[in-house]
């Protein structure tokens, strides 16, 4: 993802297609229903966060270089409207400026249209001091023991890896990007959900700008409350070793809900190499689902299960099967 100035407090970058949800070809139904409509090439939202946390380095590493806070820690993020595929500016606003701490506030625009807005703060990660205690056992139950070198081969007991299929018509183009694994014995809890990930490609690695984007990627805990979901956490690693077995392909597709995002805190814990990780594990908990709506507490580890970053969401369960065709959602903006 680059991003390219176009004054001291503006970024333009472009928004690709394959990290969009929704169908490329145009559908005619227009069904609605509260409190969300399902649209067809919605742009992921952790990737919007992503695009803002890329725009915010680059201005604390131009136009706030002296400050020397390189490093995203805190942002707070609403979703206003969806976005879609294409060119978005970021504009931001410097708040407070400090010497540990620098605050921006930013706005994501499209077509003159608010389409995220929040608050990001920076410091310098490589050089924080402060009173620190070690605090054991940060996940409960623990997840399931996992080898990272047998698991890259498919050979960990614990645990079956699996890819989803591209195709343009695939309504969850923006997870093809990854291999993910799930532990093969499901944990008790129907509102915890685990998963490793790492990118198809072994040339990708994350890398702390990612981080929004993955945080929103694993968050269907909604599916172990439905017992012939392709994707609850027992249905889906035994497709998956089904299609391991035959020599197949695991088709994760069907699915009757999305879960767009409608607020979003990120928290960074750590600074991850420059060059980036291959491995990262993801634990998504919620406490209440009701009313079609749930929260998502999100914890990112790293290949040696250090706390990497701490995400909460408020997100929205949407039937996919209620659509809008991309032209109304230029027109309305409405998600």
């Amino acid at each position: 993802m680059t991003t390219v100035p176009l004054d001291s407090h503006k970024y333009l970058v472009h928004i690709p297609l394959d990290h969009c949800y929704g169908k490329s070809k145009q559908s005619r139904v227009k069904k609605t229903f509260t409190p969300s409509t399902k649209v067809t090439l919605a742009v992921h939202g952790g990737l919007l966060v992503s695009v803002v946390i890329f725009a915010a380095q680059q201005h604390f590493g131009s136009t706030l270089r002296s400050y020397n806070h390189p490093d995203t820690f805190n942002i707070e993020t609403v979703f206003l409207r969806p976005a879609i595929a294409g060119k978005a500016v970021v504009t931001i606003r410097d708040v407070q400026l400090g010497k540990k701490i620098s605050t921006i506030h930013f706005t994501l625009t499209q077509n003159q249209r608010e389409i995220i807005v929040g608050y990001a703060s920076n410091t310098n990660l490589n050089s924080e001091k402060g009173i620190s205690y070690p605090i054991p056992n940060i996940l409960t139950p623990e997840p399931a023991p996992v080898d990272l070198e047998k698991l890259a081969d498919g050979l960990d007991p614990h645990w079956v890896g699996y890819t989803i299929p591209w195709h343009p018509d695939s309504f969850f183009k923006p997870i093809t990007h990854f291999k993910f694994f799930s532990p093969i014995h499901a944990l008790p809890q129907k509102n915890v959900t685990d998963v490793w990930m790492k990118f198809i490609s072994a040339e990708e690695k994350f890398t702390n700008e990612m981080l929004g984007s993955v945080a929103d990627h694993w968050h269907r805990m909604v599916e172990n409350y439905c017992p012939k979901s392709a994707w609850n956490n027992v249905q889906l690693p035994m497709n998956a070793l089904r299609a391991a077995t035959e020599g197949s392909q695991f088709q994760g597709n069907a699915t009757s809900y999305w879960y767009p995002t409608l607020s979003m805190h990120l928290e960074i814990k750590k600074s991850l190499p420059s060059r980036g990780v291959q491995w990262l594990f993801l634990r998504a908990r919620s406490t209440e689902i009701k009313n079609g709506r749930f929260d998502a507490e999100i914890t990112i580890l790293d290949e040696k299960l250090e706390l990497v970053a701490l995400s909460h969401q408020v997100c929205f369960v949407v039937d996919v099967s209620q659509i809008v065709t991309e032209k109304r959602l230029h027109k309305d903006g409405k998600l």
